[in-house]
C-alpha cells in the first residue's frame, strides 16, 4: 500500500497539510499536493499518480469540472471527491462523472483510509488484468477454473473474465438478470475465488423476510429489546463475519433499512436492535435483483447513494436465450441428471425437440430448463429418446419470427438495432442504457457516436 502515489488538490493550504500528514502516518510515501486546479493537468503529465483526492469547490475550475475533463485522459486513476458540502446531487453527479468515492469533510479517517486502500486494490487489479489479457488467451483456463458451469456462450465467458476481477478484493458486486439465469451460483463462485473462501458464506433471500422483521434478521437484537425478544440474537450480517454475506433479490429491501446498510458498508459496523454499541465487522457484500435498480432510483423508491456504493463491481447475466447452444448443452446435462434422479436410461432427445428447446424463449431461464427436462425424462421410457417435451404453447410463433427471411441482417445492423431500441426504452439516458447493454457509460458513448458518424 505506501508504494501507491497520491495526488491530493484543494484550495486550502492548511487542509492540504493536515491531510499530507495523515497520509503519511497511514505509510504512504509517494504524496504531492497541489492548491492550483489548473495545474493538475501538468502534475499528471510529469508524475505517474494512482489516486487523486480532489476538492469539489474551487477557484479557477471546481473539482466536478477538473473531473469530466480529466476521466477521458486517465480512466486507470480513481478519483475521491472530498467536499465541505453534503449534497447527494452533487455527489450523483460526481460519481456519473466517474468518481470512486464522494466523501464530506472532514471525512472520517476510518472510512477514508479504507476507501484509498480499496481505490488502489482495484487500479492493481485492473493492472494485472490487462497484462494477463496482453498475453495469454485465457477462454480455456476459465473453462477449466469454472468446470461447475456448463456453458460455451461467449457471454458468460465474459461473466468469468468478471468473477476472476471482482473475487480477489473486498468490493461489493451487484448481479443482475432474470429470475433463474445463476445469480446464485455466480455469487457462492466470487466467494469461493476470493480471500474469505474457508470462511462463512451466509445467504439472504430479502423476498422471504417478513417486513417487520428485516432488522431483526439481519442485524440482530439485544434480549428485551422489543416484545417478544426473549434472548438476544444474532443477525446475518454478524453470523457472516470473516466471510461473505450475499443479500438476494435487494430490490426488495425497505427503503427505511437502506440507510443502515450504506452505513455497514462504508464504516464496517452494525448495531444491534436495542443497543448502543457498535460491532465492528469484517465483511464482504454481494447483492442480486432481477429488478431495474436505476429505475428504482428515479422512482425513489431505492437509496442513489447505496445503489452506487453496491454497484462498484457489476455482472450482468444473459438470459438462457442469448446464450446460443447453451440450451442444448444444458438439456443434455439435466438429462443424465434425471437419469440418476429416477434410475433410468433415458437415450437422449429427438430431432424435434431439440428444435423446439432451440425456438423456446425460456422465459424461467435455467431453472425452467431444467424442470422441462426432468418433467420429460420421469415420463419416458429407458432406452427411448424423448419426443415429447411440454413446452407452453405459442413457441411455434416465436420460431418464425426469428427465422423468417425478411429479419435476417448482419450482426453489425443487429448490434446497431439492439442499441437503438435500448436507447429508445431510456428515452435517450445513456447511463441507464448502458447499465442495460452491460457496457460502460463512456464504450456506449463511443459506439453512438460512430453510429453517427457512419450516417452522416
Amino acid at each position: 500500500m505506501t508504494n501507491a502515489s497520491i495526488l491530493i488538490v484543494d484550495d486550502e493550504k492548511n487542509y492540504l497539510e493536515l491531510m499530507k500528514s495523515f497520509l503519511e502516518e497511514e505509510g504512504y510515501q509517494h504524496i504531492i499536493t497541489e492548491h492550483d486546479p489548473l495545474k493538475v493537468e501538468e502534475i499528471l503529465q510529469k508524475n505517474q499518480i494512482d489516486i487523486i483526492l480532489l476538492d469539489v469547490y474551487m477557484p479557477g475550475m471546481n473539482g466536478l469540472e477538473l473531473l469530466e475533463k480529466l476521466t477521458p485522459q486517465y480512466p486507470q486513476i480513481p478519483f475521491i471527491m472530498i467536499t465541505g458540502v453534503d449534497d447527494v446531487q452533487i455527489a450523483l453527479k460526481a460519481i456519473k462523472l466517474g468518481a470512486y468515492e464522494f466523501i464530506t469533510k472532514p471525512p472520517d479517517i476510518d472510512r477514508l483510509s479504507l476507501t484509498i486502500k480499496r481505490a488502489y486494490e482495484q487500479k492493481l487489479l485492473e493492472r494485472e488484468r490487462d497484462t494477463l489479457r496482453s498475453g495469454v488467451d485465457k477462454s480455456e483456463a476459465s473453462k477449466i477454473k469454472f468446470k461447475e458451469i456448463i456453458t460455451e456462450s461467449p457471454a458468460i465467458l465474459k461473466v468469468f473474465e468478471l468473477i476472476e476481477i471482482f473475487a480477489p478484493t473486498n468490493e461489493t458486486v451487484l448481479i443482475t438478470g432474470e429470475t433463474g439465469t445463476g445469480k446464485d451460483l455466480i455469487a457462492k463462485k466470487i466467494h469461493l475465488l476470493s480471500p474469505r473462501k474457508s470462511k462463512p458464506l451466509i445467504t439472504v433471500n430479502l423476498a422471504s423476510i417478513s417486513p417487520t422483521l428485516f432488522e431483526s434478521e439481519l442485524f440482530g437484537h439485544e434480549r428485551g429489546s422489543f416484545t417478544g425478544a426473549t434472548n438476544e440474537r444474532v443477525g446475518y450480517f454478524e453470523a457472516a463475519n470473516g466471510g461473505t454475506i450475499f443479500l438476494d433479490e435487494i430490490g426488495e429491501m425497505p427503503k427505511e433499512l437502506q440507510g443502515k446498510l450504506l452505513r455497514a458498508i462504508q464504516y464496517n459496523e452494525i448495531y444491534r436492535i436495542g443497543s448502543t454499541k457498535p460491532l465492528k465487522l469484517d465483511i464482504r457484500i454481494i447483492t442480486a435483483t432481477n429488478k431495474d435498480l436505476f429505475e428504482a432510483v428515479n422512482n425513489k423508491e431505492f437509496r442513489a447513494d447505496l445503489y452506487y456504493r453496491l454497484n462498484r463491481g457489476y455482472i450482468k447475466l444473459p438470459p438462457l436465450r442469448e446464450r446460443g447452444e447453451d440450451i442444448i448443452i444444458l438439456s443434455k446435462y439435466f438429462l443424465e441428471t434425471g437419469n440418476k434422479t429416477y434410475n433410468k436410461k433415458v437415450k437422449g432427445f429427438s430431432t424435434k425437440v431439440l428444435n423446439r428447446l432451440r425456438a423456446y424463449s425460456f422465459p424461467g431461464n435455467i431453472r425452467e430448463l431444467e424442470n422441462l427436462v426432468l418433467n420429460a425424462v420421469a415420463k419416458t421410457r429407458d432406452n427411448e429418446y424423448i419426443t415429447e417435451i411440454d413446452i407452453p404453447d405459442g413457441y411455434e410463433e416465436k420460431t418464425q419470427n426469428i427465422i423468417s427471411e425478411n429479419n435476417l441482417i448482419t450482426i453489425d445492423d443487429a448490434v446497431k438495432n439492439h442499441i437503438m431500441h435500448v436507447m429508445k426504452y431510456t428515452k435517450g439516458n445513456v447511463q441507464r442504457a448502458a447499465l442495460i447493454l452491460g457496457v460502460s457509460e463512456r464504450t456506449l458513448q463511443r459506439r453512438l457516436q460512430k453510429m453517427r458518424e457512419k450516417e452522416s
